[in-house]
């Protein structure tokens, strides 16, 4: 494993070989924003979820009349990347399909991950490569990267709130048993709150998108934020763990989503899996800006 480093006058960000993971974004008075990973609360930080985003029903799915089995999130987070390029403000990373991935998800694809500092914000970009020429490739990919609140000494958790904007009625997702059960979505007008690991007992809070949503994490008690643009995502999620707590909170731009309860597990009738033809390229991108 590798760690890559990027920095501009705003701020230093690591990133690590293994998943592309985003390992530290720290500002210019060592401010650091991102958890730490705690193994015995969440032993990540900010994961690349990808080629499905959640859990599959049964931690299985098929394919041409295959099984397959994969656990939640998918693989590319545990794989090892190569460094495509690296200039002092920009990261590519470049993933490709081997005996490995096959095994688990028949499709040959290139996944490239983009990091780049442009002032006090951090540009992220998945780059997906359908690079078979005659197949369709199906997939979901997210971010999950996990937010250390407080990330100004002297304050406490409780001390900040999630702020969502623009403010609009959105169409909140709910979970059962880690799949998503859509006969209980529900329009919520206000999607703002303090924080509280309370809030998190039924696990994430999911949105849909239909339009990018700028979501901030604040407080009264300090002039520095965070916030993150969805970008052109077409979910997201907000959570923490539960009932083991750890002072983080992530917020997750998605291109896809778990399995529905009454799902029939065949990967290509997946709810929100994306297709992409022969020799196609999927662009999904969003930002995080540190003030």
């Amino acid at each position: 494993m590798e760690i890559y480093s990027i920095k501009n006058d705003y701020l230093t960000v690591q990133v690590k070989s293994v998943g592309a993971e985003i390992i530290s974004v720290k500002d210019n008075a060592n401010n650091e924003f991102i958890w730490q990973a705690d193994p015995e609360i969440w032993n990540r930080r900010a994961p690349v979820l990808f080629p499905i985003v959640g859990r599959l029903k049964g931690d299985h799915y098929y394919y041409n009349d295959h099984e397959y089995e994969m656990s939640q999130h998918g693989f590319a987070r545990d794989e090892e990347f190569s460094l495509a390029s690296q200039t002092d403000a920009k990261l590519v990373f470049s993933l490709v399909d081997s005996d490995r991935t096959l095994r688990v998800y028949p499709f040959h694809f290139k996944l490239q991950i983009v990091y780049q500092l442009v002032k006090d914000t951090l540009q992220i970009s998945y780059l997906v490569d359908n690079t078979d020429a005659e197949n369709d490739m199906y997939f979901a990919i997210g971010a999950h990267p996990g937010f250390s609140v407080p990330f100004e000494k002297g304050l406490e958790y409780e001390d900040f709130g999630i702020k969502v904007e623009p403010k609009q009625t959105r169409s909140r997702i709910s979970l059962k048993d880690s799949n998503i059960d859509l006969s209980h979505e529900e329009k919520v007008e206000d999607q703002d709150f303090t924080l509280n690991h309370d809030k998190f007992a039924d696990d994430a809070i999911i949105y849909r998108l239909n339009d990018p949503a700028v979501i901030t994490i604040e407080s009264a008690n300090t002039d520095r934020s965070l916030t993150l643009d969805t970008g052109n995502a077409k979910f997201v999620g907000i959570w923490s763990q539960y009932p083991e707590t750890g002072n983080f909170v992530c917020i997750e731009p998605w291109w896809g989503i778990a399995d529905k309860v009454d799902t029939d597990n065949k990967f290509e009738s997946k709810y929100g899996i994306n297709l992409l033809e022969p020799k196609q390229q999927f662009d999904a991108y969003y930002s995080i800006s540190f003030k």
